[in-house]
């Protein structure tokens, strides 16, 4: 390198000379004044109104819970013995009064049984007028024992028919002809004329600290029914959170089966506003056993509150219980 050459500089001759005109500060990016008032009112336009959203917007907190539709003001009729379905009474929606027979059993062993009891009785009867000097004591306790085996004959004989025990509206019918029934077995529902349609909801036992009967919100959806939402008037809340098995003998004998329950469950009772409910643009008719999904209403929170939780976890003031 000559050492006698002169320095070159890093910097081009316009630039040497823009900065040697005056000394009015240049403006790199171009930025307009106005504009710039105006981006941030804008800014401040959004914050205030984020603020005041998130200060009102609530979030609410819902609890799920299974949901079985059942008439309150039905009387199962169920079986007294075990047989044979011989002959149905009664249909669906026939009107019947009490003591009209429902349902007749095989009784033809019952009716053999009376014929021999009556025979007895008489031949015994007949004995006694024969010979009425003759032992007449002990003949007229054999004729009481044989009068009481026609009695018991006779009652046999009416256990095999079945009647309604009140008067009603025949719901349905659960057996058919020639159906093997046992004790116990469910035959003809009846529905009282004071019938109300409630729905059970069996919720989760550890949401029972956030359910109270008189602020909860519930609505009820269906099952199949994906827009049949509604609210329901929530009537009871159970204090005590019960077993699968207690929760199961809550609904019936005649739900067995039906829904598979775990863990402890608080029972909640809703009522509903009417017989029938929209879907689709179309009113249907509620019958009893359907099933669906309650959602309760635990407790609404402002966006502001669930941001301070998220930011602040270990502020006393502003912790909230969750159900988890």
């Amino acid at each position: 390198m000559n050492a006698t050459a002169p320095a070159r500089s890093i910097f081009r001759p316009a630039a040497l000379n823009a900065h040697g005109c005056g000394d009015r500060p240049g403006r790199p990016l171009g930025a307009v004044s106005g504009w710039t008032r105006l981006a941030e009112l804008v800014l401040l336009a959004v914050f205030v109104s984020a603020t005041i959203f998130a200060a009102t917007a609530e979030i609410g907190e819902y609890a799920q819970g299974i949901a079985t539709v059942r008439r309150e003001g039905r009387v199962l009729v169920t079986s007294a013995v075990s047989g044979t379905v011989q002959q149905i009474e009664v249909r669906s929606g026939q009107r019947v009064a009490t003591g009209a027979v429902l349902v007749r059993l095989d009784d033809a062993s019952e009716r053999a049984e009376l014929e021999r009891a009556e025979q007895a009785y008489t031949r015994q009867l007949l004995e006694l007028l024969r010979a009425p000097q003759r032992d007449s004591e002990g003949k007229r306790q054999r004729l009481a024992s044989f009068d009481a085996a026609v009695e018991l004959a006779r009652a046999k004989l009416r256990g095999r028919t079945i009647v309604a025990p009140e008067s009603g509206v025949v719901s349905d019918v659960r057996v058919r002809r020639g159906q093997p029934v046992v004790l116990g077995d469910a035959l003809v529902s009846l529905e009282q004329d004071d019938a109300r349609t409630v729905v059970v909801g069996l919720f989760p036992g550890h949401y029972r600290p956030l359910l109270s009967a008189a602020d909860t919100q519930v609505y009820l959806e269906l099952e199949g029914f994906s827009d049949s939402r509604s609210e329901v008037v929530v009537r009871s809340v159970a204090d005590e959170v019960i077993g699968p098995a207690e929760a199961m003998r809550y609904l019936g004998r005649d739900r067995q089966g039906s829904v598979e329950l775990r863990g402890p469950i608080v029972v909640v009772e809703t009522e509903l506003r009417s017989d029938s409910f929209a879907a689709n643009d179309t009113h249907y008719r509620i019958f009893d056993g359907m099933q669906g999904t309650l959602e309760a209403k635990l407790r609404s929170v402002t966006l502001l509150e669930t941001l301070l939780e998220t930011l602040v976890p270990g502020d006393p003031s502003h912790s909230t219980s969750k159900a988890p």
